[in-house]
């Protein structure tokens, strides 16, 4: 019997931990996602760019984060290669855990303009832009981690976006699209996980635990 109910006991917790429903966001031109998964301990961040093709692919380190890469591939529709490119980040928290991202500056989107969404446009954070993986530039501090990724929007479109990024009906970030500036450059999507939220959660740390023993299965 005792055997049995850790048997139960282990399947409500798998079943209470191991789907993360996220809640579908506004749409943005040409990009589909971002989806957020959890694979051996580590948050993945997926984003497609449709109708942008790719002939192979490349996986990238995180400067200054030794667990954490970004991968850039052809994007997948079943058992066949789409027409689209995607792009997934691997995050692992304990990257930001240290001195290094404590006491960082105030960044700004790369063009120099301001955050909508920030109450004086600064983002604390530590930038790193990566040009191999389509000009990204990476924000981390020990409160956050995201990502700016570029995309081309006619220099007239003047739509933003922004929403939350909610699992299971909590918040863990938020997402905007941020028009061209007046030049027509600087256009993008802009990609920011609140860790507090993450690691006061619960059921997404029973969750990153769970994917370590499983290394091979996606959450």
């Amino acid at each position: 019997m005792k055997i049995l109910s850790y048997l139960l006991m282990g399947a409500v917790l798998f079943s209470a931990t191991s789907c993360l429903n996220q809640e579908a966001g506004e749409y943005i031109p040409g990009v589909l996602g971002p989806t957020i998964n959890v694979q051996d301990g580590k948050i993945l961040i997926t984003v497609e760019l449709e109708n942008i093709e790719l002939q192979g692919g490349v996986t990238l380190p995180l400067r200054n984060m030794d667990n954490s890469t970004v991968t850039i591939s052809p994007a997948l529709s079943g058992d066949l290669l789409s027409s689209g490119t995607m792009i997934q980040v691997a995050f692992d928290v304990k990257d930001v855990e240290n001195d290094n991202f404590r006491v960082v500056p105030n960044e700004t989107l790369p063009d120099g303009r301001a955050f909508p969404f920030l109450i004086d446009g600064t983002l604390p954070a530590l930038a790193v832009n990566v040009p191999q993986a389509k000009d990204m530039t990476f924000y981390a501090s020990e409160k956050l981690f995201g990502f700016f990724l570029p995309i081309s929007l006619p220099a007239d479109f003047n739509i933003g976006v922004h929403y939350k990024i909610k699992i299971n009906g909590k918040s863990y970030g938020i997402v905007s699209l941020i028009h061209p500036n007046s030049q027509g450059e600087g256009a993008g999507v802009v990609v920011l996980l609140t860790l507090d939220d993450i690691r006061g959660n619960s059921d997404f740390k029973r969750l990153i635990k769970l994917s370590k023993r499983n290394k091979s299965k996606i959450y």
